[in-house]
């Protein structure tokens, strides 16, 4: 049995072990609150937005609940504090103070969370008879953006919820959005508010690319039903640069050579005006919903010896002769009374078929007619 001494004694050293536990919390608890205090005040102060973000909920909504008022276009900042002890309580201080503030950390829109959040805040659903499918891997197009040679102006074609409008905001250039969806025009004029940013409820079939003034560059995710003659009303008002998210089928028709299947018109025309290259693959999980099809994002970049003629005028002999493949070229071009001697002075035999041509032999061609 121990002495009344040795009880006494380990009674004592339990309270002092206990009292310097409830120091340290308390010390802990207290130092939290400081740094809480700070971190609220200096982000109130110097704006929260001069913290690199790490993390960004969708914004612009509704309180995810009306008895915090926390709301989700609030975000969480990056602290210089490495020690976990300081860090959070800073994030968190950081986090309140940022209440209100619209902004987007970079390929933040393109990501899986934030397009079906945004779906269902808008209780829509993809259109498939607009071709919606929206890219959510935001690393992969910030890859693309970062090798695009822009120029000032830049046309959008088929911005959706700003995935790619965003990042090509980031590169200091002014874009003017096409949507085709109201829903999805009225969102991104709501969300993704720019000085820099102009939004037009309307069909990139129909707007007039050949009335901007040059130099402009087009950039877009194209619904893959239109892609041949969307791609084709843009390189007619050869912009200086064009990139597009297309079918791999429907990239392959940019690079294809004489006697492909695929090789056409619009082949010349690129091949002619254009240094053209595959800038990334996109497999189908990189979308919402996944299409059945491969998808590139391919890059054009107007040469600087480009053919001093009419796009239009070029384009519509290309597809004339074109037309008709089974044909020699000397049937195709009876409308044309010097056709003989221009082809004698070419080389070209008369049974050749156009589809043979190289694209620098339609241009000469053309020139000599």
């Amino acid at each position: 049995m121990p002495a009344v001494g040795e009880t006494a004694g380990s009674v004592g050293a339990t309270g002092a072990a206990v009292s310097v536990g409830m120091a340290l919390i308390v010390g802990c608890a207290v130092g939290a609150a400081v740094v809480f205090a700070v971190g609220a005040a200096l982000g109130a102060l110097v704006g929260v937005d001069t913290f690199p973000r790490i993390e960004q909920v969708h914004p612009a909504s509704a309180s995810r609940s009306a008895s915090t008022g926390i709301k989700k276009n609030r975000f969480i900042c990056a602290s210089p504090f490495g020690s976990f002890s300081l860090d959070c309580p800073l994030r968190a201080a950081l986090y309140l103070a940022g209440r209100g503030k619209i902004c987007y950390t970079a390929h933040m829109r393109a990501s899986i969370a934030f397009v079906k959040t945004a779906l269902e805040e808008q209780k829509v659903s993809p259109n498939r008879a607009l071709g919606q499918n929206f890219c959510v891997d935001g690393q992969r197009l910030k890859t693309c953006v970062e090798q695009m040679t822009l120029a000032k102006y830049v046309i959008e074609i088929g911005p959706g919820l700003g995935g790619l409008t965003e990042l090509l905001l980031e590169k200091g250039v002014s874009v003017t959005a096409v949507e085709k969806d109201a829903a999805m025009a009225d969102y991104l004029i709501k969300t993704l508010p720019d000085p820099n940013l102009a939004v037009i409820t309307g069909d990139a079939l129909k707007f007039r690319y050949r009335d901007v003034p040059a130099p402009f560059s087009v950039v877009g995710n194209l619904p893959y039903y239109i892609t041949t003659p969307l791609c084709t009303a843009i390189l007619k008002a050869l912009p200086a640069s064009f990139y597009c998210m297309v079918q791999k089928e429907a990239a392959d028709r940019f690079f294809a050579a004489p006697k492909d299947d695929t090789y056409g018109p619009l082949s010349i025309l690129v091949q002619l005006f254009y240094d053209a290259k595959t800038l990334e693959a996109f497999p189908p999980d990189c979308f919402y919903p996944s299409p059945e099809v491969q998808s590139v994002f391919v890059g054009m970049t107007k040469k600087a010896d480009a053919p001093k003629v009419d796009p239009t005028a070029f384009f519509a002999f290309c597809t004339q002769l074109l037309s008709m493949r089974r044909k020699t070229i000397k049937n195709n071009l009876k409308a044309y009374a010097n056709a003989a001697s221009a082809l004698s002075a070419l080389g070209i035999a008369p049974e050749t078929r156009a589809e043979t041509l190289s694209p620098g032999m339609f241009l000469s061609l053309y020139s000599l007619l």
